[in-house]
C-alpha cells in the first residue's frame, strides 16, 4: 500500500541558507533528504553485529560511509556537512563503532495518510537559539509547534 507522506520542516533563516548553499557541487539538501527518508515513524529495534539500539520516531540510522556511497560524495565531505548540521541543530548525530544515529531536530511532524505523527525530538526555533546561547546541550523536552487537530475535523491541509 502506497502511503501519502508529508513533512512539517521548520528551519531558521541561518539553517535554510546553509542547506540551500552549495560548495564544490555538494548539495547539502540531498544529505538532509537522505536522513529524512531514513527516519522511522514508529519505534523500531535495530541490530547489526556488535551494535543494537531502539530507534524512536524521528531518528535515522545511517553511517557516513552509507551516505557517501548513496550520494557519491567523499566520506570526509559527508562528515563535514553532518558536523555543520549538528552545529546548526538541524540534526543531532551520535556515532558508534558501527554506524550513526541521527535525530532530526528540524521536523516537527509528519502527515501520513491524513494522520499526524509528532516528532518528540523537535526543538522549536526559539529553544534552538536559547540552547546555543546557554550550554549548547540539546533539549529532551521538545514540544511540537503545531497543536493537535480538533476532534472530528482536519485542521491542516498539506
Amino acid at each position: 500500500m502506497k502511503t501519502n507522506l508529508n513533512y512539517c520542516i521548520v528551519l531558521s533563516s541561518e539553517q535554510l541558507a546553509y542547506l540551500a548553499g552549495s560548495k564544490y557541487g555538494i548539495d547539502r539538501m540531498k544529505i538532509l533528504h537522505q536522513l529524512i527518508e531514513a527516519a522511522v515513524l514508529e519505534e523500531n529495534d535495530y541490530a547489526i553485529k556488535g551494535f543494537s539500539t531502539t530507534l524512536q520516531v524521528g531518528q535515522a540510522i545511517l553511517s557516513e560511509v552509507d551516505l557517501s556511497s548513496k550520494l557519491d560524495y567523499d566520506k570526509k565531505t559527508i562528515s563535514r556537512v553532518l558536523d555543520k548540521m549538528n552545529q546548526l541543530r538541524i540534526v543531532a548525530s551520535a556515532q558508534s563503532n558501527r554506524t550513526s544515529v541521527h535525530t532530526l531536530k528540524c521536523i516537527s511532524a509528519w502527515m501520513e495518510n491524513g494522520n499526524r505523527i509528532d516528532n518528540p525530538f523537535y526543538v522549536r526555533i526559539k529553544n534552538r537559539q536559547e540552547e546555543g546561547e546557554n550550554t549548547g546541550a540539546l533539549s529532551n523536552d521538545a514540544r511540537p509547534l503545531l497543536p493537535p487537530p480538533p476532534a472530528g475535523g482536519k485542521r491542516f491541509q498539506f
